[in-house]
This record gives structure tokens, sequence and C-alpha cells, in this order.
């Protein structure tokens, strides 16, 4: 048996067997992987076959432009940030466009659009977007503007922006495989457009429901879900060469207004609108949700509405609970947050970065919304007006 002297100076834990110890390290949230790694160097190897086990949302603020860090903040630490610096050539003026884990789908101000990892610095460029998509093609002119041909035909003037519709992206964290998907839609054209590892063009899908546009679209377990304007929910299978549709069926349930136009409410107390964004949530056991979110635009106050699929009558039926699950709306799927003291069950955690009706950020488009209460819970406070906010996301890191 080991000496009292012998527990006291720690020797006896870098005789713990290693897969005990990675056992440990499997079961530890993010702040407590790093700090247990530094116990010893028999720890320190075995932390880099192991990972902390994280389905703790992260929320990343991006400053104002021209600020070459972002800052993380971490649940499990409440009153402390990190500041993450020195990232890859141009970020401080990129936008991200979507998240997988620890990976960022950015594009720059010249658009050009890559994916990088947020800690280890990694950057994998992908194509330019001057591609051709069946009867479409995307041309980039001398002064970076985009004039865009249909059967070679040059249509209306060149643009500044290329519209880059409902962005995803999905990465193995092991082998760097990864798909990034995008929607595009010009008149009468719609394509989905993907890229796959070793890719040196874009792909594209034609967009099979004619005379309806896409609402919303979510990539889980190599199946793309699709809600469209005509209340049609379509699952692609993405997981051969060529995407095909697996699943589609029309959902019908009571309207409450038309996404992207807000409604006026109370003409009698002014220029008051209601704004609604509909957003499609897959859950961990890859069923469709609605969600509707809410804003008054004489307020600050949220509300949602959730809404999911009955098979048997192929409507919509709302639903006031998650169960054991929590939404991350940003990235359209669910989190399993029971036994976890550090995620909120029952709640929808928000940045209002989709919302395009108030361009001006603010720290009141960040919050978790419990669906019990009602209540609004607004993350770091303290820190939101020491900083200009460009763009904040929730997300979830992968730190293997």
């Amino acid at each position: 048996m080991d000496s009292p002297s012998q527990m006291l100076d720690g020797s006896s834990w870098s005789m713990l067997p290693s897969d005990l110890i990675i056992m440990v390290f499997e079961r530890l949230g993010f702040a407590d992987f790093q700090r247990a790694k530094s116990v010893c160097q028999s720890w320190l190897y075995a932390s880099r076959e192991s990972a902390p086990s994280n389905q703790v949302p992260w929320l990343i603020i991006f400053p104002e432009k021209g600020k070459n860090y972002c800052l993380l903040f971490n649940p499990e630490e409440k009153e402390k940030k990190y500041r993450i610096k020195d990232l890859v050539h141009n970020f401080s003026n990129s936008h991200c466009l979507a998240t997988c884990g620890s990976w960022f789908f950015m594009r720059d101000p010249l658009y050009n659009v890559y994916i990088m990892n947020l800690f280890t610095r990694e950057r994998i460029d992908l194509p330019s977007l001057e591609s051709k998509f069946s009867k479409i093609e995307i041309e980039r002119t001398i002064d970076d503007m985009f004039h865009i041909k249909i059967d070679g035909e040059y249509t209306g003037y060149p643009e500044k922006d290329i519209d880059i519709t409902f962005p995803l992206l999905w990465i193995d964290e092991k082998t760097k495989d990864f798909v990034v998907i995008w929607f595009f839609y010009y008149r009468r054209y719609r394509y989905i457009v993907y890229s796959r590892k070793g890719d040196h063009l874009w792909n594209h899908a034609h967009y099979c429901s004619e005379g309806s546009i896409v609402v919303d679209m979510v990539y889980k377990d190599h199946k793309i879900y699709l809600y469209t304007g005509s209340r049609d929910v379509q699952v692609l299978d993405f997981s051969t060469d060529i995407p095909r549709i697996i699943f589609e069926t029309q959902v019908n349930y009571v309207r409450c207004g038309s996404k992207g136009i807000p409604r006026r409410v109370y003409p009698e107390l002014g220029d008051v609108w209601k704004m609604k964004e509909k957003h499609l949530v897959v859950t961990l056991t890859g069923e469709p949700l609605l969600v509707k979110s809410i804003l008054r635009s004489d307020s600050h106050l949220w509300t949602f509405r959730i809404y999911k699929m009955d098979s048997s009558n192929a409507k919509w039926e709302k639903i006031t609970c998650l169960g054991d699950e929590a939404i991350l709306l940003d990235q359209g799927t669910t989190v399993l947050a029971n036994d976890n003291k550090n995620i909120n069950r029952n709640s929808i955690y928000f940045s209002g970065y989709r919302s395009g009706y108030d361009s001006a950020w603010s720290e009141n488009h960040i919050f978790i919304f419990n669906l019990d209460t009602h209540e609004v819970q607004r993350p770091h406070q303290h820190i939101f007006p020491s900083i200009q906010l460009c763009d904040a996301r929730w997300f979830v890191p992968n730190f293997k």
C-alpha cells in the first residue's frame, strides 16, 4: 500500500492504469479536463487519447470588424471569458456562416470561403464561388463583383453579394471528411449546392419542389432535412455520390403569418409590428420540429412556438415540452440536457443571428428561453457593455 507521503506528493496518481485514466478524462467537462491533464506526464499522455465529454453549448461573440480576436464563454465557468487571438488570415473581416463542433464555415469580404478549427487554427479552403450550376454560371468581374449568366447570357448588372442561403457544415474530426452545403436561388432556378473533401468545384442537386422555396434546411446524420414554403418536409440522403429524396410529405397547420413578412399589431398604438421567423429543428432521434420565433418591434421580448409533426394525420401539432432536450436554434438541432447542470433542459438557445429585421446587434439577441416559465436568461451580462457586438453563436465545441 502506498505510504501517506506518496499519496500526498501525487506520485501514486501517475501509476494508475492508462485505461482507468482515460475513463476519468471522458467524464470530465472542458475546464476540469484542462486542469487534469497537467497533473503529471502520464495524465498528459492519456489526455491525448481521450477528450472531455462535452455537449455543453458555448457562446462565441465576434466583436466589431477589424479586431482579430473573438470571445468565448463556457457555462461551466460562469464568470470567466476566453479571448482567442492570432486566428487565420483575414479572420477579423470574415463572417461566420455555420458551425460544426469546433469548426466554422467562414466567408471573407471578397467571398472567399473556407472552414477553420477555432482551437487548432487548421484551415481548409473551399472551391471558388465562381461556379456553374446547370444553366446558371457565377462569374467574378475585375472589380470583385459577381455577374450571373443563364445559358451563357448575362442577366442584369454585376452584384456585390452572392446570397449563400441556409449554409450548413459537417466534418469528421478524425478523418477531416466534410461536407459544406448551401441553398442557391436565382429567379426560377433553385439548387442545393455542396462541396465534399477533395472537390475542386461546387456540386449541385436540383431542388425538386417547383413553385416553392426553401424556408429552412438542417443537416444531420448524412441527411438534409428541408422545410418549404408550401409546407413540404423532405429528407435527402447525402451518404451517396448523388443525393436522393428518401422522405417527402406535406404537413398542414393553422397559418400564423408568413416568414419574412411583418404583421401590424395594435395600430392604435402606432407603428408596431410583429415579426416572425420559421426554423426547422431536428431532434436527437431525427424527428423534425417547426419552431416559430416571434418579436414585437416595440419590445426586446421574444416568444417561441414549437410544433411536432404528427405522421398519422400530416399536421403540425403544438407542443410545450422538449423533455430532457434543449434546442440550439443556430444549428437546428437538439442536445441532451438530463443529468447536466450546465444545460438548461426544455429550453431554446438563441442568438438572433438569423433575424433580418434589426441590423443593430445587442445583448438582447443572445439568450436562453425557458419553455416551462417563458422567462429569458441572458448569459454573461457583465461583459456586454464593454464590447461592440458584430455576431454571436451558440455552438458545441469538440476538443478531440
